[in-house]
């Protein structure tokens, strides 16, 4: 045996771990005396590797707690370690080994108590916290420490161990954090009742000493203190690591990153930019460390490079915490943080306390004034006040010298707010920030752009010159000038914004979680914009997840000439640490669009003539047919790159389009000589369209060119519009707008003929109109899925009651332009319907609907009625006015009602003769224009009203003296009968008007009150409603008020004494506490309550803690005096608890149980696909532990109601 010296630091009160009151280990303790700072001389074991390979690398085993600690547990599978004689014993020297391991002695905070059932089984042993401790979430842990070979060994990793560790139980369930080396590992590791669970970690020792402690700082009472099973210690093979040397990209296909230390790169949600440090050029990588996962958080790391391929690692540059201690023992920490009240470290640990803090999306900027660097990032995670994830929402802001650190945190905060939506956020966390990103102009001035309002709207404001906060404090700041509100309610988030040619870009996803979609991208002239919604990026296959990543940035290698890289986070839910990153070329377009296209394996040469290029040349944008396209477009086009022009060949594409077509179509020129492509869009316009409705549009750029082109021979002449007798076609339906709560069809807004459109209200059905004469005809109806739903549809085309063609078909999801074209003869003039409807269960939408087709009979020139139905429509108008205002005289009104009513029949009597039409349309035209004005009373009509309104608010009118009231009330009794009178003249009117309006003006106040009389008068009103608001303040403003009466009654009372008066009272007003609106909650209340009755249909774990979140609610409920915070907080509370609630049978969390669901446990069972543990829960609706075909086959017969419970 070869001789060490271990030293160990002085551990004073080391004591036995007590069972009851029996020793878990009976042997003497040891010393405080025999663990001095001493040197002792200690055997340590030889080892090679060839023992260590053979041992199965395995130095210590611990089986926690242990009846017997000479029994190896479960033999087949474990064994004794090499640096061990037993499986447990507390901390000090093994008697055989000589090495000094064990389970780390009480303190006032921590004692491990010993629970044995079975020592040859490693489950049913373990120790846990005792009840006589004072539990402090930073100091009370149950560890273990070993003592580790002092001297490498050949083949072996130095200084670097496997630990595993282990839990289980049949106690209450629980959360623990995982430490080595006192560094959190793994938080919230849910150990629940009867469940193995098992962590596996690499950690390198430098002290000679591997420690393992186990916390649960979020437990609320001791039955969720720590507990602990199992340790195995196992050394490591000796890794050859291969340091890559990269001269590619590996684009879509994602591949793994590796710095040149041969580790990944771990700088997620990132940002790459170039920067001069010291006089050397170099591009700057900063972005999320999470090699923990999800937490413990590992801080914000940085990397740097030559050349863009190859990175080297500097380090984490915002460093995380994990006891508020740290600022005291820490050097990093006092160094940074020094400085700082109490108040303020507390403030600063919330934002770096790495086990329930959120470090997301970090920025940096160098700002030229100061010479210094900036982070901005989302700061989030649980407070003192909240266990919400992203409950904080706000920006966090850090400063340093250096790129490469350390930055020091000057906090967090919320930024601008404006209007009265906050979306989930609520009104009293407005300003929240998420998903952000920095922009740096050319002018130095820098910009903040985040997801806000419950990630509904993205904002855009500026820094100050520090860039450490906002140009305009929030409360201060003018929208528009110091921030702008974009793409609102549409829930954007993952904002990249970059500048190229003077333009302005900004690539946003959506909101899925961790999930891919698919990208949006816009255009502005301003970073404030406004923004121009460009649509979707990405180009190739995949572009419906942006090639599964989410925006994080795009940068320039080369902005003068056009060299942009995109970099997207492909995140891995299942383990953020193996998210990877995938890099593609900027292509810019003509018309400032942009495309992203799958690379795989590219390089910075790929980068050239990704600029845009202008093309000079003027391009048809018209052509009568898909065949006409090809004919219309030229050889060569002149192109601009900026500095000059060039004439170039160029070749067309024209995509697989049906030659009925119509709408937009798209070509794609590619430059011969250039290898570049750009797209062109082309309207169809066929010649013979009779109508052509666009629908739900007021203007339609598509509809007033087919206008443009076919002028009269289109029927109709706006883009859409409704059937009536004057307009012979259009849409049936009632719209949303006429009817909201009873309608047929409602508008999809969009920027195109194919985005815009309706859409059925359930049930209903979509219905257009036409007037068509003898011909052949085809109607085409075009379709665009909106919401990636499947529908089967059917289109029917009937006259009066016959069908003269119908078709189903189904649009998919996927869908984007889709035509529909039917052929029907029409043998005589009529009235054509078609009618979109369902043949399913999702109802049916419609984007456009045209007409094109012959006639095989004009109609006869005696038949024209145009001409006759325009005069009417005016004449209409003038009947409308005439009943509201008797704009013109009674009689020569009364020959205009008399030949419009002639001029209506003439129009319903589909037999009348030309001449009988052309003699209605002279006659009414002609006493038309023999009208002659009346006397105008609308002015005498508008006072009469406004005299009205005023007299009938007897509040208001209280003020006034009797006498001017009065005054008003004959004057209004005067104008009214005049107003009766026919026979009264203008001049008559006029006077009367006037008189009325001068006594309304002439309304005298009964007495000039004094500043503390009005204020007497209003806190009155607030007390009529003293039922809206809490006792308290009540009484508070009831004496403030009697002691205001007194002073006004007390003509002796000086001036200060009315001055205090009037404060006291108005402060008593100003402190009204209004008592909190509570429907939310009892709305949310009953929800739960409902889930709580139903609590065998969801899985267990997930409601475990609502009903104390009920018991809290409704306390909060019943308070007669409850503030609204107070409600705001149980309401935030308690909806948390109803979201964690999973459906048994769920295992798509849909919050519908079908066959979907089942289907998905098949695949499981099949191996097509793995389940997440918590959807296996889900799927375990037998509740037999398992996740197989006999749950799907319950989950079956429940979708089908052949039961009605699990």
């Amino acid at each position: 045996m070869k001789k060490r010296k271990c030293f160990k630091k002085t551990m004073a009160g080391i004591s036995a771990i007590a069972m009851g009151t029996t020793a878990l280990f009976p042997t003497v303790p040891v010393t405080a005396a025999e663990f001095s700072d001493e040197a002792l001389e200690v055997a340590e074991p030889e080892l090679n590797y060839d023992t260590v390979v053979g041992n199965d690398y395995v130095l210590y085993t611990v089986n926690c707690g242990t009846s017997d600690s000479s029994v190896i547990p479960n033999p087949e599978s474990e064994r004794m370690g090499l640096l061990q004689s037993k499986v447990d014993q507390e901390y000090g020297e093994d008697t055989e080994t000589g090495m000094y391991w064990g389970c780390n002695p009480a303190t006032e905070y921590s004692q491990a108590v010993g629970h044995a059932d079975d020592a040859t089984d490693i489950g049913n042993s373990f120790i846990y916290m005792s009840d006589s401790v004072q539990f402090d979430k930073y100091k009370s842990s149950l560890g273990y420490s070993f003592q580790v070979p002092e001297e490498p060994i050949e083949g072996l990793e130095a200084n670097t161990y496997e630990v595993t560790v282990a839990f289980k139980h049949y106690w209450d369930n629980r959360t623990m954090n995982i430490l080595l080396e006192d560094q959190t590992v793994a938080t919230d590791v849910a150990v629940n009742y009867g469940a193995w669970v098992s962590k596996t970690f690499t950690v390198e020792v430098t002290d000679g000493e591997l420690n393992v402690d186990i916390k649960a700082p979020r437990r609320t009472d001791s039955k969720q203190d720590p507990l602990l099973n199992y340790i195995k210690v196992r050394a490591v093979e000796e890794e050859q690591k291969e340091i890559p040397s990269y001269s590619s990209f590996t684009g879509v296909a994602g591949e793994t990153m590796y710095d040149t230390n041969g580790n990944p790169i771990q700088a997620h949600g990132g940002q790459i930019q170039k920067l001069t440090v010291g006089g050397e050029a170099k591009y700057y990588w900063i972005g999320e460390d999470k090699t923990n996962d999800y937490r413990p958080v590992g801080g914000i790391h940085v990397y740097s490079s030559s050349d863009l391929y190859n990175w080297d690692d500097e380090g984490i540059v915002l460093q995380t915490m994990e006891d508020p201690e740290q600022f005291e023992t820490d050097p990093y920490f006092q160094e940074l943080y020094g400085d700082l009240s109490q108040e303020e470290k507390e403030a600063i640990f919330v934002d770096l306390d790495k086990n329930n803090a959120v470090m997301e999306r970090p920025k940096m900027l160098y700002n030229e004034k100061n010479d210094n660097y900036v982070i901005w990032f989302h700061a989030d995670g649980r407070t003192p006040d909240s266990d919400a994830d992203y409950g904080k929402a706000k920006a966090g802001v850090a400063v340093s010298d250096s790129p490469t650190g350390p930055f020091k945190l000057l906090g967090s905060s919320k930024l601008h707010h404006a209007g009265d939506n906050y979306g989930y956020d609520g009104e009293e966390n407005k300003g929240s920030v998420r998903d952000m990103n920095v922009f740096k102009d050319d002018d130095g001035t820098a910009y903040i752009m985040y997801s806000s309002e419950g990630n509904e709207t993205m904002y855009v404001a500026k820094l100050n010159e520090d860039y450490t906060g906002l140009s305009a404090e929030p409360g201060e700041a003018v929208e528009g000038v110091d921030f702008t509100r974009n793409f609102a309610k549409s829930s954007r988030e993952a904002p990249a914004m970059f500048k190229y040619k003077d333009k302005y870009y900004m690539i946003t996803s959506g909101c899925t979680g961790w999930s891919p979609n698919q990208a949006k991208y816009a255009v502005a002239d301003s970073p404030l914009g406004p923004w121009i919604d460009m649509g979707d990026p990405c180009t190739d296959e995949g572009s419906q997840t942006t090639y599964d990543t989410q925006s994080t940035c795009v940068f320039p290698v080369d902005a003068e000439n056009g060299k942009y890289i995109y970099m997207g986070d492909r995140w891995n839910a299942g383990d953020l640490s193996e998210s990877r990153y995938v890099w593609l070329p900027v292509e810019f377009q003509p018309d400032n669009k942009i495309a992203l296209r799958r690379y795989e394996n590219w390089t910075l040469e790929d980068l050239e003539g990704k600029g845009s290029f202008e093309v000079i040349t003027e391009l048809p944008t018209v052509a009568s047919s898909v065949a006409d396209i090809e004919q219309q477009l030229p050889k060569e086009i002149t192109i601009s790159y900026g500095t000059g022009e060039e004439l170039t060949p160029v070749s067309w594409s024209v995509e697989a389009y049906d030659e009925s077509k119509m709408g937009t179509v798209t070509v794609t020129g590619n430059l011969t000589e250039k290898g570049n492509s750009f797209r062109h869009q082309m309207y169809i316009v066929r010649p013979d369209t009779k109508y052509f409705f666009d629908c739900g549009t007021e203007e339609s750029q598509y509809f007033d060119t087919v206008k443009e082109q076919l002028g009269e021979n289109l029927l109709n002449h706006v883009s859409d519009q409704k059937y009536s007798q004057g307009e012979k076609a259009g849409y049936t339906g009632t719209t949303e707008t006429e009817a909201p709560d009873n309608f047929d069809i409602g508008l999809h807004a969009g920027g195109n003929e194919l985005e815009n459109g309706w859409w059925a209200a359930s049930g209903k059905n979509i219905e257009y109109t036409f007037a068509l004469n003898p011909g052949t005809y085809t109607v085409s109806t075009g379709f665009q899925e909106w919401w990636n739903a499947t529908r089967d549809m059917k289109i029917t085309v009937k006259c009066g009651e016959t069908v003269l063609t119908e078709k189903d078909f189904t649009l998919r999801g996927s869908d984007k332009d889709v035509q529909i074209n039917q052929n029907f003869e029409m043998t005589e003039t009529g009235m054509v319907t078609v009618t979109v409807s369902k043949r399913g269960s999702s109802d049916p939408v419609l984007s456009w609907i045209g007409i094109t087709g012959e006639e095989t009979e004009k109609p006869s020139e005696d038949e024209n009625r145009t001409s006759l139905d325009l005069a009417v429509q005016m004449a209409e108008k003038l009947e409308a006015e005439q009943k509201e205002n008797h704009c013109y005289t009674e009689e020569s009104w009364a020959e205009v009602q008399k030949t419009l009513d002639k001029a209506r029949e003439v129009l319903k009597n589909e037999k009348a003769s030309q001449e009988e039409i052309d003699k209605a349309f002279l006659d009414l035209i002609t006493a038309c224009n023999l009208l002659e004005n009346g006397v105008q009373k609308v002015g005498l009509k508008a006072a009469i009203d406004g005299a009205k309104a005023i007299l009938d608010n007897e509040e208001a009118l209280s003020q006034y003296t009797q006498e001017s009231v009065e005054a008003v009330k004959a004057a209004l009794a005067e104008a009214e009968k005049i107003f009766a009178e026919e026979s009264a003249n203008q001049e008559t009117v006029n006077a009367a008007a006037g008189k009325l309006m001068d006594a309304v003006t002439r309304l005298l106040v009964q007495k000039e009150d004094s500043r503390l009389d009005i204020l007497i008068q209003k806190a009155e009103e607030l007390l009529e409603k003293k039922d809206q608001y809490t006792a308290p303040s009540v009484e508070k403003l009831e004496a403030a008020l009697q002691e205001a009466k007194d002073t006004a009654a007390n003509s002796q009372a000086t001036e200060e004494e009315q001055k205090q008066a009037y404060n006291n009272l108005a402060q008593a007003m100003a402190g009204l506490v209004r008592k909190a609106e509570k429907s939310e909650l009892k709305n949310a209340l009953d929800k739960a309550k409902e889930i709580l009755e139903n609590a065998d249909s969801y899985v267990e774990d997930t409601i475990a803690n609502l009903q104390e979140a009920v018991n809290a609610a409704q306390t909060v409920y019943d308070k007669e005096d409850a503030s609204t915070s107070e409600v705001g907080e149980a309401v935030k509370n308690l909806v948390n608890e109803i979201l964690k609630a999973r459906l048994l049978g769920d295992v798509d969390f849909n919050g519908v149980v079908d066959s979907a669901d089942s289907a998905r446990i098949l695949k499981a069972a099949a191996e097509y696909e793995a389940l997440t543990e918590e959807e296996k829960k889900a799927a375990d609706v037998n509740r037999d532990g398992a996740s197989d075909s006999s749950d799907a086959s319950e989950i079956l017969k429940y979708a089908a109601e052949k039961i009605g419970k699990f």
